[in-house]
């Protein structure tokens, strides 16, 4: 399978659907897929496009960032790479994607269907509508390598879940399905897995019926007063986040996530 492959582009009647296409993988995203993907949202606002949809394919959103990508595969016999490296590499791809998302003055639609792990639960909850199937699940992963949540989640859970709930998912990593994220305020309307393709298209028809321009200020305008500092919290994360990719116990729980053993921290 090609990168080109990998993610999937389609537009009609103006709606662009994103989707994540490596169910072997459970659509566990390299940098250079998310990079793909936020130059195809980035845009988004310039040819055409009046609503964008995020989804996966094989029964999966997105199974967070993929730790067999290149710079990682290695990580047993070269260790960690350097904090630097890292740090940009967050900056310029995973980062870039969610920030692609909160500034394209466009409607952007998550639909999704079984885990949204990791970067994945990020990214859905980035999107300004999230629908979800009743088989999905929303879980905080990052602990379960000794890394802490990414992508805007330290900043966008704890408005959505509160502060208790936002803690233990950060902290024990474990999945929120559907319906208790529908009572958190995680998703928007939680359908059956036949039905959300068609209830995706659904909204994205009525969103991109109406005045997206219009959209895109009001759009602008809520998150400017909801997630005024989003993005200082983006570069906290990636700073941060960065730092724990080049410790021991990361380099640890990958080799042990791999070798499907239980991993000893330090």
């Amino acid at each position: 399978m090609s990168e080109n492959d990998e993610i999937l582009v389609s537009v009609e009647d103006g709606i662009k659907t994103l989707t994540i296409n490596m169910p072997e993988k459970r659509n566990a995203l390299s940098a250079a897929n998310a990079l793909r993907m936020a130059e195809e949202i980035e845009k988004s606002g310039d040819d055409g496009t009046r609503v964008v949809v995020m989804t996966g394919a094989g029964g999966a959103f997105c199974a967070g960032a993929d730790l067999a990508q290149r710079g990682l595969e290695n990580l047993g016999q070269s260790g960690p790479p350097p904090e630097q490296f890292m740090d940009d590499l967050i900056t310029t791809t995973y980062h870039r994607l969610s920030t692609a998302v909160y500034r394209i003055p466009r409607p952007v639609i998550a639909a999704v269907d079984g885990d949204a792990a990791g970067f994945g639960c990020s990214l859905a909850l980035n999107a300004d509508i999230t629908l979800a199937s009743t088989r999905a699940r929303f879980i905080e992963v990052f602990i379960n390598i000794a890394l802490i949540p990414d992508g805007g989640s330290t900043y966008i859970l704890p408005k959505l879940v509160g502060l208790k709930k936002a803690m233990e998912m950060a902290l024990t990593g474990e999945p929120v399905p559907a319906e208790e994220a529908l009572r958190l305020n995680m998703v928007n309307r939680v359908y059956p897995p036949e039905d959300l393709e068609e209830k995706t298209l659904e909204w994205a028809r009525k969103l991109a019926d109406g005045p997206v321009k219009s959209m895109g200020v009001a759009k602008k305008t809520i998150y400017d007063a909801y997630l005024k500092d989003s993005e200082e919290a983006l570069e906290m994360e990636s700073r941060r986040q960065a730092r724990l990719l080049t410790q021991p116990d990361f380099v640890q729980a990958v080799l042990s996530f791999f070798e499907k053993k239980k991993p000893t921290y330090s």
